[in-house]
């Protein structure tokens, strides 16, 4: 049986970040009297330094890193220096790159970690997984554990440029070919898909595909992503695994980033790899492309910046990101034909 750890509390509402230190104190009675590291960027303090420097007021132990680059070496070196300066909580605020940096320190340290996003545009701020740069610059995903507490303000969030708040609606659409994959392994290799984390994935992706919000902006539908995110996560971490919510659209998605420096958001090519995977899992795609042009996402590949030849070598390599995880791929034989048909297709639809 797998083990797993929820976090501590949730908090999902409009100034959910005022008097910080003061909610804080309620889920962890000591806060004020331990060592507090609080990871952000500069970027991220010029556009909220009043609310930092409360935070930093408020809390005469809470020290500043600014995380310049979401690496490996530097999520290891922090979590030394945590470690060594007996710091006792971390508290992550911004997006994914200072979310995972912090997340990984956590989980090196063995320290709380409070996840505060200023942005929705992926599950990583409650998910277990931490994607962390590596040799040369590529990113890779690391198992880690999940926040201790999330704090998701919305009044930060509605300020959010729409095109990080599309990445985030593609992550979670990319739920919809990741379940079938998942079902598909269970059934071909006699593996089982845990209940709970199936049904918690599955309510995340239909929250927003049946959402009666029109407005991204809108209070409820920020409400509503937010929630889907979080209960991908959660769902990941109950799974064991990132399985229900990773399928044969992210091992595109990992090819494109592995051979091409497109700087497309995750979100973006994991909604077109959904796409994708629909037609190679022999799916009717409509009801995704009814969503994505209800919230007017375009993934096109050609509004991506994707070639014919390179979205045909980033699915023809997409098995080999991860060899151990089966999907639609392993039973389909792709060649050049089949893939240029299909790109074909989607640019007519998209």
């Amino acid at each position: 049986m797998n083990s797993f750890k929820l976090p501590i509390f949730l908090k999902i509402n409009e100034n959910a970040t005022n008097n910080l230190i003061f909610k804080l104190e309620k889920e962890f009675s000591n806060i004020r009297d331990k060592k507090v590291i609080f990871f952000t960027s500069k970027k991220i303090y010029s556009l909220f330094k009043n609310k930092i420097n409360r935070f930093v007021k408020n809390h005469d132990k809470l020290t500043v890193f600014y995380v310049d680059n979401s690496s490996y070496d530097i999520a290891v070196k922090v979590a030394k220096k945590i470690s060594i300066e007996d710091y006792e909580y971390i508290i992550g605020f911004g997006g994914g790159k200072i979310l995972d940096t912090a997340k990984y320190s956590s989980y090196v340290s063995k320290k709380t970690f409070i996840s505060i996003p200023t942005t929705l545009s992926n599950d990583g701020l409650a998910s277990p997984i931490a994607v962390l740069k590596t040799k040369e610059g590529k990113a890779k995903s690391f198992g880690c554990k999940s926040p201790d507490g999330i704090i998701i303000d919305t009044n930060i969030i509605k300020n959010t440029p729409k095109r990080l708040l599309i990445a985030g609606i593609g992550d979670t659409l990319s739920n919809y070919s990741a379940l079938f994959d998942w079902k598909l392994d269970c059934r071909t290799n006699n593996n089982k898909a845990n209940d709970f984390a199936y049904l918690l994935s599955e309510t995340a992706l239909n929250m927003l595909l049946f959402s009666k919000e029109s407005d991204i902006h809108s209070k409820n539908f920020i409400k509503e992503l937010a929630q889907s995110l979080v209960l991908s996560g959660l769902a990941m971490e109950i799974a064991g695994n990132s399985r229900p919510c990773s399928g044969s659209e992210h091992l595109f998605s990992h090819s494109l980033d592995e051979h091409h420096d497109l700087a497309i958001s995750h979100g973006l090519q994991v909604a077109l790899g959904s796409v994708v995977s629909c037609i190679l899992q022999d799916r009717d795609k409509k009801i995704l492309i009814d969503f994505l042009n209800k919230y007017e996402v375009n993934i096109s590949p050609k509004a991506l910046g994707i070639s014919k030849d390179v979205f045909i070598e980033s699915w023809l390599k997409a098995q080999e990101t991860r060899p151990d995880r089966y999907t639609i791929l392993n039973e389909i034989k792709l060649d050049k034909n089949i893939l240029e048909e299909i790109y074909i297709n989607i640019m007519e639809v998209l």
